[in-house]
């Protein structure tokens, strides 16, 4: 599982332009005729979190919201806008626990929300709380039993952390920067999902008869944490 990486280089990769991209090229003697366009599988793609996650209100399956943080051109036309929406999903949690133990999350990135059309992205991340071990050690020693009451800090994403996504599916766009017709979000994302071991487990879940899928489900999170 990766760890939240941030920093100059992450921000240097994003505002790169995704020249190479640009389905038209130059032509001996001129430009070439506009043409599609399209970004491809593991575009990287920074997005920021535009609502407090933490451990002590969020539970597996929740999702949150995410805003792409620069825009995505191909050459120089902006085919997805800075502050578009995007959405991320808790696959595994712990609140904070006794004995100075921190809350822990895992997530995952799910997709670009462009003009209603969900794009699929990956990007994997752990995010852990501060433990209270000094206050813990002090507790055991002065109070015993209590010392269960002395409780590490929970897991937290910030509004404004940043986090790297990747297109999941190549994605195609027409000469002015809008959404090719042809894209096909619908399987675009199922594809995505069949990627992922959690995605697997739910559709095999929802393949069950309706009185076993809630079950099931749960035990795609349970699966998800041994």
């Amino acid at each position: 599982m990766k760890k939240l990486v941030f920093g100059p280089a992450i921000a240097a990769l994003v505002s790169t332009s995704l020249s190479a991209q640009n389905a038209a090229t130059q032509a001996a003697g001129g430009q070439a005729p506009p043409g599609p366009l399209s970004l491809n599988t593991g575009t990287p793609i920074m997005l920021a979190v535009s609502q407090e996650v933490n451990s002590s209100t969020h539970e597996e399956g929740d999702t949150f919201p995410l805003t792409v943080l620069n825009d995505v051109k191909v050459d120089n036309t902006v085919v997805i806008p800075r502050g578009t929406p995007a959405v991320g999903e808790i696959t595994w949690r712990t609140g904070k626990g006794a004995f100075g133990k921190s809350g822990k999350m895992e997530l995952s990135l799910r997709y670009i929300n462009l003009d209603g059309q969900h794009i699929p992205v990956i990007g994997d991340f752990r995010q852990e709380g501060e433990g209270n071990t000094i206050a813990t050690g002090i507790g055991i020693i002065a109070v015993g039993v209590f010392a269960g009451f002395i409780t590490g800090k929970r897991a937290r994403l910030p509004v404004g952390r940043e986090l790297m996504s990747q297109l999941a599916q190549p994605v195609p766009f027409t000469a002015d920067g809008h959404l090719a017709p042809a894209f096909d979000a619908a399987a675009a994302t199922a594809a995505a999902e069949t990627n992922t071991p959690l995605g697997q487990c739910r559709a095999a879940a929802r393949a069950m008869a309706p009185k076993d899928q809630d079950d099931a489900l749960e035990d795609c999170y349970t699966k998800r944490m041994e």
